[in-house]
């Protein structure tokens, strides 16, 4: 195991290799065939599989185990800033379950995206993002980490606009990459500000850049050497990087913009890459942010006000994807309730279950999409379950998890309830009843209008090729076995609560799909959640704001201090003009310029004298 782990850096180069070979070859046009570049990418994810196992089984058997590897990026004076990999029990994790998610959707992707054009930019793409998520899980320290941070917003921005010509698209990358600059920013004075307190009170320039095989030892140091209003400061700037990349509120509009992207890309980002980067990076800083209650509110009230209000959104919304895309926002809500008010690990149970859970969900709507001709309407489809059976047992396994009731969701909702009701955080444990009301609501809503009742498409439905039925169903069975590996609550209490709640959650969706009547609609309410509260039109009015005030110092620039320099430099050529005109070459004319500029001067001196004695006099 050992070779694995010393040799762990190479996760990270391979898909960088594979990448830049794609985008060579394209230059070049050489290096076109398809399934070569497919076969390229399978067999990096495999790699990744191979050696993210190995490693995995060292940090299992051998309980505390860390890895670090480094070496010198940039050198100022004194001043190192080192990258490389560390490797523990969560990153060993992270990229064994990034490796089985990459390396599925890359199979699933080889079928889906066969026929696009611009195949070979995507699966270029494809492995810049995973070349991006191994650096970031495996950082050392925070300036790597931040590095790679903004690769993986650069590589989304391009996997989510993949389609660009289309307008809505273009917009919805570019919505994804602002609004990710907004945490990104907070992110970075937060590294800067945390880099600035170790130096200047600490004088570690070791640990400028944060390690995290010294987070325990360096965060203890900056809380005793800081007061609590710049202490929580600096965690409020770090939590605004996890609140931006992880689509919680008031930052969470751009995921749901994201599902323009390809329906594999959807599955990379909101299973177990871009969107648990923010998560990851709460645990990282966890021994930071618990020397603080105030910080660990704060994280679990971000995340009870984005679980509960997506939550609503996602129950009445009838675009397929964006039901899945708000039922992440709610799932990675717990995760933030988890890290703040349970543990950890419990967040990160969750993290694996719903990451597993959701790739399968969000590759199985995909064959549904196909079917129907891109049709993402769920009450423009109905009766699927005997057209795609397969599809629709992968589906119902995967809301089943997700819901709570059997596998691996119940696993991690069941011990997350638990948590809650164990350190006495009763709230936030009556939160997250509702909320799995509502999961269980919204989850079977969309599975029935989309697999049982009355067929409502017109054209038939178009061919699917084997791999797209058969990676949902291997996540399927991914899903059934974790619910073995996972631990669980003995507490049948808990188990008795959690089912009748979910329960409850689907015989509300079933009455009101087959008993349409009963629902009486609240125009005004199903408007405003049904629009996400506006949230997203409140911010286009900022921006119109923004942009009428950048016009306006654009015009001030342009016609004042632009002007003010060009009357500058107008008056001083008229002058050197001027001059230059008298320039003639004759004594005589020097001579009269002469006498010219003598009784100007004697004349300002009598006027002076003059003005002195007149006010002299007055006095």
């Amino acid at each position: 195991m050992d070779f694995f782990v010393q040799n762990i850096y190479t996760i990270i180069l391979m898909p960088l290799w594979i990448a830049m070979l794609i985008f060579i070859g394209k230059l070049f046009a050489v290096f076109q065939f398809r399934k070569v570049v497919g076969a390229l990418t399978v067999f990096g994810s495999l790699y990744a599989l191979v050696f993210s196992t190995g490693a995995f089984v060292k940090t299992l058997l051998n309980k505390g185990f860390t890895y670090v590897l480094t070496n010198h990026f940039i050198s100022i004076d004194a001043f190192n800033f080192d990258v490389g990999v560390y490797l523990d029990g969560v990153s060993a994790w992270l990229i064994l379950l990034v490796a089985i998610v990459s390396l599925l959707v890359s199979i699933y992707a080889y079928s889906y995206m066969q026929y696009d054009k611009s195949f070979m930019r995507f699966f270029g793409y494809i492995n810049l993002f995973m070349f991006s998520m191994y650096g970031l899980i495996l950082s050392p320290n925070l300036f790597q980490m931040y590095l790679f941070w903004e690769l993986v917003g650069v590589s989304s921005y391009l996997l989510i606009g993949f389609w660009y010509k289309n307008p809505e698209v273009s917009f919805a990358a570019r919505k994804t990459f602002v609004i990710n600059r907004i945490g990104d920013f907070a992110f970075l004075s937060g590294i800067i500000l945390a880099g600035y307190i170790v130096l200047t009170n600490l004088n570690n320039f070791k640990a400028i850049a944060i390690p995290f095989d010294q987070i325990e030892i360096i965060s203890a140091q900056i809380y005793g050497c800081t007061s609590d209003g710049i202490f929580i400061l600096l965690c409020i700037l770090l939590l605004m990087g996890a609140v931006a990349k992880s689509a919680q509120f008031p930052l969470h509009t751009w995921l749901i913009d994201a599902m323009k992207g390809p329906v594999p890309v959807s599955a990379l980002i909101h299973s177990a890459t871009m969107v648990t980067a923010g998560v990851l990076l709460l645990i990282r800083l966890y021994p930071l942010f618990s020397l603080n209650d105030i910080v660990l509110q704060v994280i679990a009230i971000i995340g009870a006000i984005t679980a509960i209000i997506c939550s609503i959104f996602a129950m009445c919304q009838n675009d397929m994807k964006k039901i899945l895309a708000y039922s992440t926002n709610a799932q990675l809500g717990l995760m933030f309730i988890a890290i703040g008010m349970c543990s950890v690990s419990v967040a990160l149970i969750h993290l694996t279950a719903h990451a597993i859970i959701k790739a399968m969900l969000f590759l199985a709507s995909g064959v549904v999409i196909c079917a129907l001709g891109g049709n993402t309407d769920i009450k423009l489809a109905g009766g699927l379950r005997k057209q795609l059976p397969t599809t629709a047992i992968s589906f119902l396994i995967g809301i089943f998890s997700l819901a709570g009731f059997f596998f691996a969701g119940f696993s991690s909702k069941e011990l997350m309830f638990s948590a809650l009701l164990e350190e006495k955080h009763y709230v936030y444990a009556v939160l997250f009843l509702v909320i799995a009301f509502m999961t269980a609501f919204y989850l079977f809503r969309l599975y029935f209008y989309v697999f049982e009742g009355e067929k409502h498409y017109v054209d038939e439905l178009k061919p699917i090729d084997f791999n797209m039925n058969l990676i949902p169903a291997i996540f399927s069975i991914l899903v059934i076995l974790l619910w073995f590996v996972l631990p669980k609550s003995e507490n049948i209490l808990m188990t008795v609560i959690m089912y009748i709640v979910t329960i409850s959650g689907v015989f509300t969706a079933y009455i009101l799909f087959y008993q349409k009547n009963l629902l009486r609609k609240i125009p005004l309410l199903q408007d405003v959640f049904f629009n996400g509260l506006y949230i997203d039109d409140f911010y286009l009015k900022l921006a119109k704001i923004y942009n009428a005030i950048s016009r306006g110092c654009y015009l001030v620039d342009k016609y004042i201090f632009d002007g003010i320099s060009y009357f500058f430099s107008l008056t001083t050529r008229l002058i050197s003009w001027t001059f230059s005109k008298l320039q003639t070459g004759n004594i005589q004319s020097y001579l009269s310029y002469s006498l010219f500029l003598v009784m100007m001067c004697f004349g300002g001196i009598i006027l002076v004298y003059s003005l002195i004695i007149y006010f002299s006099e007055v006095q």
